[in-house]
């Protein structure tokens, strides 16, 4: 899913409001996997359209069946 968020690091600059780079940054997260403590932010380009949702290539390969042979 795609997430607008602010990532100020308190620069010690004067502030720049919403010009400053770091307030509205764009980033991507997994559909099941960003539920996680810790959140891991993918490009756009690492997430799939699996089952109507954003997937990380983890998530997908988990919900995936083997075949036993």
């Amino acid at each position: 899913m795609r997430v607008v968020v602010n990532e100020c690091v308190d620069c010690g600059l004067p502030c720049l409001g919403s010009s400053c780079p770091k307030k509205n940054v764009v980033r991507y997260l997994c559909d099941e996997c960003e539920e996680e403590e810790e959140l891991y932010y993918f490009d756009g380009e690492e997430l799939y359209y699996f089952d109507g949702e954003e997937l990380c290539l983890n998530c997908i390969e988990e919900r995936l069946e083997k075949v036993e042979g």
